[in-house]
């Protein structure tokens, strides 16, 4: 998703503190309250006060307080506290990449908000929903989103008589002009970048969203070619963020005026500008920064025929684009991890929810059985008795029985489950391997004879040929045996998908993203996300607020 290099996606975290715990601003007070307090209710305050204490610290801590808190607002059944703990939840899954477990959280905030006839929160949560949408690139589902939550702040704003935009106004414009420029609508881009601006200076905290809005709003004067008002955008960012002492956005925005100076074909002070961003960079240990300035820097020195400076930065893209690639891997294990462990937990907490019904039932069907036998008793003889004793424990190990058959079950399926995530991150692996390798042979072959060169490319064409057949048909195996009728249900929905937009809904089903797809099949992601519309439109997805692997996860 190549927009995520450039922009940050902003979401809303709300905090919800109750009156005892606002003023306490240490972790040890507020874990105090929670050990003392007798009040369910304010025991989920104190919970959501310490998540979001951990958002910037320590976010599995963070997300361990947030489910707390949901679970303790369900169990007092408290409407009010079980929508603010969802979107908490929902949020805080979101800033650690859990996606599809967030968007969950966030509908139910949604859901709840509805029923409570709360526009705010409702507004609020969406608002967090769209930057998930937007952060999978779904961008004509994050526009619709936003800009209905953008209505319902306005709207909210002028029955209160407020004077002023409502602040949550600001990230949801930065929002929609990263959209428009992602979709080619520059104007419009520009129109809502300026409109956060408007809304962001009137609120002197609302700094950072300031700082990016200018920025943002530079880079698209640079698409367009109007490269005075881009300068003055620029400056006007780096400024900001000097002043606020955000060092991370100072690094981003030399590296926006490396761009612009790039463009003006002003190599010595685009050279200067991008050396400023990774000096920084470097200082603060961003590396993923470091990997498009160093590319940047690599073209210029190519440009001015320079092969030592551009031999360096050439080596420190590759360095770095290697620590980010291994940085991304390991933070998708990691959420794969993290979203096994939920629902593994989840899981285990139906388990308990359904055992412990089932003990009440048998408690209840137990007593009525003692209070039947005690009455047959005085009709029946020994041998009646006896008999019943034994169906009762026949009952039990037949009982005994189906549950260890149906664990057996779970363990299998959840076997398959990692055998199928394994050897799909297995095949990207293997497929990445093989794209290098091509790429080294299509890179050496320019070297050799023409002759030489075709038949190198004709091995080239039949190794990706052969890679990619061999891999679908693995997966399709693999597939069935975790979601044998998942192909059975979709046909008979919807009978007129082609092969390929089937084996779209598998992926999707397993919640890839559109850059591993396109490493298993080998397709342009841009093909993968035009592939995801159409099959948006089959599927008669196109208006609907549910989202493409929300609809494929029900059936």
């Amino acid at each position: 998703m190549a927009f995520k290099a450039f922009f940050t996606v902003a979401v809303l975290l709300i905090l919800f503190f109750s009156a005892s715990a606002k003023d306490m601003e240490k972790v040890d007070s507020l874990n105090f309250l929670l050990e003392t307090t007798l009040d369910p209710e304010q025991k989920v305050d104190v919970l959501i006060s310490l998540s979001s204490h951990y958002v910037t610290t320590d976010l599995n801590t963070g997300i361990l307080y947030a489910e707390r808190a949901l679970l303790l607002a369900e169990d007092v059944n408290n409407k009010d506290l079980i929508a603010k703990s969802a979107l908490n939840f929902g949020t805080m899954l979101f800033y650690s990449g859990l996606m599809e477990l967030s968007a969950k959280k966030l509908y139910q905030s949604i859901e709840t908000y509805r029923k409570l006839n709360d526009q705010g929160g409702t507004a609020t949560a969406l608002t967090n929903l769209g930057s998930i949408k937007l952060f999978g690139e779904e961008f004509e589902a994050a526009e619709e989103i936003f800009l209905n939550a953008a209505d319902v702040f306005r709207a909210i704003a002028a029955e209160s008589g407020d004077t002023l935009p409502p602040v949550q106004l600001s990230p949801i414009y930065n929002n929609l002009g990263i959209i428009y420029q992602n979709t080619g609508q520059a104007e419009k881009a520009i129109e809502f970048y300026r409109k956060g601006i408007a809304v962001s200076q009137k609120y002197p905290h609302d700094q950072t969203n300031l700082g990016n809005l200018y920025n943002n709003l530079g880079s698209t004067y640079i698409d367009l070619g109007l490269y005075t008002d881009a300068y003055q955008a620029i400056m006007k960012a780096l400024g900001i963020r000097e002043d606020a002492g955000n060092i991370a956005g100072v690094a981003q925005s030399y590296r926006m005026l490396g761009v612009y100076y790039m463009a003006l074909e002003n190599y010595l002070q685009a050279i200067e500008a991008f050396k400023e961003s990774e000096r920084i960079a470097l200082e603060v240990g961003n590396i993923g920064l470091i990997v498009p300035v160093s590319e940047k820097l690599y073209e210029i020195y190519k440009s001015l025929n320079n092969p030592a400076q551009a031999l360096h930065y050439h080596e420190q893209f590759k360095e770095f684009s290697d620590k980010v690639n291994l940085e991304q891997s390991l933070a998708q294990i990691r959420a794969l991890e993290m979203a096994t462990e939920f629902e593994e937990r989840e899981r285990l907490r139906q388990i308990e929810q359904r055992r412990i019904k089932a003990r009440n039932t048998f408690i209840w069907v137990v007593m009525l059985l003692v209070v039947v036998i005690m009455a047959l008793m005085f009709f029946l003889s020994l041998s009646r008795v006896k008999g019943l004793r034994l169906k009762n424990k026949n009952i039990r190990l037949i009982s005994e029985n189906m549950k260890l058959e149906k664990e057996n079950l779970q363990n299998e399926l959840e076997m398959k489950k990692k055998e199928l995530t394994t050897n799909v991150m297995y095949q990207m692996r293997k497929n990445e391997l093989i794209g290098d390798i091509a790429r080294k042979l299509l890179a050496y072959s320019r070297e050799l004879k023409k002759t030489d060169q075709e038949q190198v490319i004709s091995i080239v064409k039949e190794l990706e040929k052969t890679q990619h057949e061999s891999i679908w048909e693995e997966f399709e195996i693999r597939f069935h045996q975790v979601h044998n009728e998942f192909f059975d249900r979709i046909n008979a929905s919807h009978s007129d998908l082609s092969i390929n937009e089937r084996r779209l809904c598998a992926f999707l089903r397993l919640n890839m993203t559109t850059k591993e797809i396109a490493s298993i099949t080998g397709q342009s992601q841009r093909s993968i996300e035009v592939a995801r519309t159409r099959l948006r439109k089959k599927l008669n997805l196109t208006n609907s607020e549910t989202g493409l692997v929300e609809y494929l996860a029900t059936l």
